[in-house]
């Protein structure tokens, strides 16, 4: 069996980009939540994911 991989230490300072954040790593909620960058992502059992762009009025 593998071993877990620990979350990263949450940081005084906030992520302001998205290019910061490691995509190998493992997350929580609690790094979520200290991410400030206008991307959407998702984060779905610990991975990080980005988001497409909201489709626009005219296409829905």
């Amino acid at each position: 069996m593998s071993e877990p991989i620990p979350y990263p230490d949450l940081h005084d300072e906030p992520v302001r980009e998205f290019n910061e954040i490691d995509a190998s790593l493992t997350y929580s909620y609690a790094n979520y939540l200290n991410w400030l960058f206008d991307d959407r992502v998702e984060l779905i059992k610990g991975k990080i994911f980005k988001m497409s762009p909201a489709p626009s009025r005219v296409h829905q």
